[in-house]
């Protein structure tokens, strides 16, 4: 009998040495199975991606991933295969290690805080400049796991095996681009319940927020949103956010644009009902959900259509300038999600974007703290923050880099949210869907040229992957 799959996967920041010792002891597991596992999963690892390895170096320091590397070094050495082992203080230099066929990086263990020695950075200068492939033991050097946090010199892995589960640092920001290939060494120890730091939920998870329609159900009873946006010069952020309610099954989207854009707006995109935001007489209680900001500015127009829309008291979506208009004005409400990235994260916490690219889970949860409601912080391993737990989204791709695609996402989040979905739900199923439409679109192209259109395109086929 096959196991069932789990439903969400655990993400964690490195484990205490007390906390990890005491799991340890309970477990039965010492540090010479840990490196034993870990050795295993790795040469199993090497074996399959370079089949032809015959030369490794090690650069090894001073921690436990300096441990597992010389225990790694030594079973390859009975093998016959020849290895080095390098250390910060070593003279080897990149020509010396060019002749090698992996190197295996050893150097700082994964619980990384403040910057690297120089011996570190010289060294991981080195092994980056022989052009070699690099596999990382549990996180590359200069990586701060538990936060996201980039050292000045850190290392690129080529590939990055994990010791005994996912780690948060890997999967969020700039780890992603560092961490490469991941993969995981089952050692038999869970981690320790203080160091869960994310959830990454699976396709069970996400395919109960969706139900089934009734065959005899109306537009109405889809929901409507209703986005307030369309400042001068910005009326595509609406179409692209109406697109994406739309995509993902809202029944009915009404536009607020300035005035300056109703009427070209309703022509080029029929199914959305379009009006200008001063107009009289306008059907603002017709809307289930509100998205604010979609293009909406930050001049007088756009000030007092953030105020007009904020009084309304709807579940909303705040998106776009509406966080600039926010962060000018905080308030906290438990019926609103944002959307911000790190921009706009950092305005919103009055720190610099430097500060929130440093850790962003600790980012996210503070501006749910301040703000209340649910948080979704954009970007590379986009974070969703409320409830009891903070929730990763390993997907998505460079080519998402791109104007709109933020109006995509927050459309799609309010067409689920009118639909009856709770804020969280409809930004962890938006959030997920959103980036498996960015991969679908994407496909085997390069990660440039893709438009915010292509990914709207293709939720309704992410949607569907679901079934």
């Amino acid at each position: 009998m096959v196991a069932p799959k789990p439903s969400s996967y655990p993400v964690y920041g490195p484990a205490s040495p007390a906390l990890w010792d005491a799991e340890a002891r309970d477990a039965g597991v010492t540090p010479e199975i840990v490196d034993e596992r870990m050795a295993a999963a790795v040469m199993r690892f090497i074996t399959r991606s370079f089949p032809r390895a015959g030369r490794l170096a090690f650069l090894v320091g001073a921690g436990g991933n300096g441990r597992q590397a010389r225990a790694l070094a030594d079973r390859y050495r009975d093998t016959g295969i020849r290895v080095t082992v390098v250390g910060p203080e070593d003279a080897a230099d990149a020509e010396d290690l060019r002749g090698h066929d992996v190197l295996v990086d050893g150097l700082v263990a994964a619980g990384l805080r403040g910057p690297l020695r120089a011996a570190h950075r010289d060294l991981v200068a080195r092994a980056m400049a022989s052009g070699r492939p690099i596999l990382a033991l549990d996180g590359p050097t200069g990586l701060d796991l538990g936060t996201g946090g980039v050292a000045d010199g850190a290392l690129r892995a080529r590939c990055t095996v994990f010791c005994g589960g996912a780690k948060i640092g890997a999967l969020t920001g700039a780890g992603r681009e560092l961490c490469g290939e991941t993969m995981t060494a089952d050692i038999g120890l869970p981690y320790p319940p203080g160091h869960l730091r994310a959830l990454v939920p699976g396709d069970a998870d996400l395919r109960v927020l969706l139900n089934p329609r009734a065959r005899h159900m109306h537009k109405g009873d889809a929901g409507t949103v209703l986005i307030a946006g369309g400042g001068v010069g910005m009326p595509g952020a609406v179409r692209l956010a109406a697109t994406g309610a739309y995509r993902v099954g809202a029944g009915l989207v009404l536009g607020a644009v300035h005035e300056a854009h109703a009427a070209v707006l309703a022509a080029a995109f029929p199914e959305c009902v379009v009006f200008a935001a001063g107009a009289p007489g306008l059907p603002w209680a017709r809307a289930r959900t509100l998205l604010a900001g979609s293009g909406l500015g930050r001049d007088d127009w756009a000030r007092a259509l953030w105020s007009r829309v904020r009084a309304l008291g709807l579940p909303t979506v705040v998106d776009g300038d509406a966080l600039y208009w926010l962060s000018c004005e905080p308030e906290s409400r438990p019926d609103w999600v944002l959307t911000p990235h790190e921009g706009e994260a950092a305005r919103l916490l009055g720190v610099g974007s430097g500060e929130v690219a440093a850790d962003r889970p600790a980012a996210v949860a503070e501006l749910q703290r301040r703000y209340g409601g649910i948080v979704v912080l954009k970007g590379a391993g986009t974070l969703v923050a409320g409830g009891d737990a903070t929730w990763l989204c390993p997907f998505g791709n460079a080519g998402m880099a791109t104007a709109g695609t933020g109006d995509v996402l927050a459309g799609a989040i309010a067409g689920l949210m009118a639909q009856g979905l709770s804020g969280l739900a409809a930004a962890r199923l938006g959030v997920f869907m959103h980036a498996r439409a960015g991969d679908l679109a994407n496909g085997s192209g390069p990660p440039r040229g893709l438009l915010a259109s292509d990914v709207a395109s293709r939720l309704r086929e992410a949607l569907g992957t679901l079934r």
